[in-house]
């Protein structure tokens, strides 16, 4: 017998547990991309104070690993060689603002490890779909469960939020839309805790919405496959590294500018009983829940440590002060664990300190290695759901059998006087031109487009005056870097070379 019959919530149960079993995982990650995670062995007393000024010295660098990538994941155009398929493409784009919601969807993306992406049809009160709408949607209330035999294929998917006292879910199949409700302020932890969600209500049937597109009209969006991994995972270590570090080194700052002092007495004469110096009463810092200042142990003794806190023996014999920590033994570790959390993460390190070295570009070219190839990574996996996506928007938009391309502004191209030395030298060993640039990180269209009526003497003179434009900018940052030069000067300099450049490769041309 069909388990479904026995069982018609079975799928609902699944995608339900699926959902709950994932959701820590998301909420963690959005914790350390927020910076939201707290040091929780922080002096009890710095931790009171802090909280009731609502102050903290968070560094959170957990979120660059993400941003990274994200700022290198630029859609350069979506395009078909169909002009009437282009036309539409481009009422989809606009419709759907997603000059805006690519960005936001890729980050999020990177953020959790999954995103998803929702197509729906918009029909016209004929039945006749007139657009569709895209839009993202979280993982931690929707989810994808893939056959198990299949791993490839989409056996449902599930999407649960709060509406008020009510839980609502709905499973959308290849074929039809499932759409599920609780009970007013039910848990839904339970098969019976759930029931028909008619979508009218003068037809108790509605609750199931049939529909003949073949497929599920979500497109999953993933760092790995089945489910993605955060871009920060490895990330979490090395931030309770540094927020531990930050806070702590927070906590001495005030030892620094108020020193803890002590008074020694002679024998048998100290007396710690009735005395409290110091530079601070508790009457400078809030109370707890039961009234108690922060320095309250419940004890009279004099001997407190704290910014500014005095140890009083009576009789002095000698006074003193301690000495706070030296920074370093936090700044280093911190910096430290930043490196560690760059190598973990794949991430260069100058992404998360500018200042950090100052190299060739073919140093940073080597560094960036592991990162430019998880960033294409990202363009394979996310432009393979990004075109499913718009081949099923056009597929419900008349387009029986759309072809589409997406294309991406490469993760990389040559800026530096270097790369264009190395693109001269490839074409001057005998490297197609097309392949030499394509290899310099140009799009294979941009390419074809430079090239279009250019012989190979043109497009030496061009890679010429690149090469040159390039050696030029780069000796004139050094003289600025030197105080040779100022910022102005170097604008005027380069803006007579550019013109310089052009003339004398326009002469060189004309004369050939």
């Amino acid at each position: 017998m069909d388990e479904e019959a026995v069982n018609p919530r079975a799928d609902l149960m699944l995608g339900l547990e699926e959902l709950s079993a994932s959701r820590p995982g998301y909420d963690q990650a959005q914790t350390y991309y927020d910076g939201m995670v707290p040091e929780i062995f922080v002096n009890a007393r710095l931790r009171r104070a802090l909280a009731a000024k609502q102050v903290d010295f968070d560094l959170n660098f957990a979120k660059t690993p993400v941003n990274a990538v994200t700022n290198r994941l630029k859609v350069a155009s979506i395009t078909s060689p169909d002009e009437a398929t282009n036309l539409l493409i481009s009422k989809i784009w606009q419709d759907n603002l997603l000059n805006i919601e690519l960005p936001d969807l890729f980050r999020r993306a990177g953020e959790y490890g999954d995103a998803y992406l929702m197509v729906l049809p918009v029909e016209d009160d004929e039945d006749n779909v007139v657009r569709v709408e895209m839009y993202y949607n979280s993982p931690q209330t929707v989810r994808v469960v893939y056959d198990e035999e299949n791993p490839r294929r989409k056996a449902f998917t599930i999407k649960r939020w709060c509406d008020g006292p009510y839980l609502r879910a709905e499973l959308l199949y290849d074929d039809r839309t499932e759409r599920w409700t609780t009970g007013r302020d039910s848990r839904g932890e339970q098969p019976r805790d759930w029931m028909h969600w008619p979508a009218d209500s003068e037809d108790p049937e509605s609750w199931t919405i049939e529909h003949d597109w073949g497929e599920q009209p979500v497109f999953h969006f993933r760092t790995d496959r089945p489910y993605g991994t955060p871009e920060h995972f490895g990330a979490y270590g090395p931030q309770n590294a540094i927020t531990k570090l930050q806070a702590t080194h927070m906590g001495t700052v005030d030892y620094q500018g108020a020193p803890q002092r002590y008074a020694l007495t002679e024998t048998s004469t100290t007396d710690t009983s009735d005395l409290e110096p110091g530079d601070f009463d508790d009457g400078d810092w809030p109370l707890d829940e039961n009234g108690a200042g922060p320095s309250d142990s419940g004890d009279d003794s004099s001997l407190k440590a704290g910014p500014g806190e005095m140890w009083l023996l009576r009789g002095y014999k000698s006074v003193g002060q301690f000495e706070a920590a030296n920074p370093q033994v936090f700044l280093d570790p911190i910096m430290f664990n930043v490196r560690a959390m760059a190598q973990i993460t794949e991430t260069p390190l100058r992404m998360f300190d500018p200042q950090s070295s100052q190299r060739s570009g073919e140093s940073y070219k080597e560094e960036d290695g592991p990162f430019i190839s998880k960033v294409e990574n990202r363009q394979t996996s996310y432009g393979a759901a990004l075109h499913e996506a718009f081949v099923f928007a056009l597929r419900r938009l008349g387009i029986e059998d759309p072809v589409v391309t997406i294309d991406w502004v490469p993760a990389r191209s040559v800026s530096s006087v270097e790369g264009w030395q190395t693109v001269k030298a490839k074409i001057d060993a005998g490297v197609p031109r097309r392949q030499a640039l394509m290899e310099a990180g140009y799009r294979a269209e941009q390419v074809d487009s430079w090239l279009a009526g250019v012989d190979d003497a043109e497009l030496q003179r061009r890679v010429d005056v690149l090469a040159s434009l390039a050696d030029s900018a780069q000796k004139l940052g050094a003289a600025k870097t030197l105080g040779v030069v100022t910022e102005d000067q170097v604008a005027a300099l380069m803006a007579g070379a550019i013109d310089d450049l052009e003339a004398l490769a326009n002469a060189q041309a004309e004369a050939d």
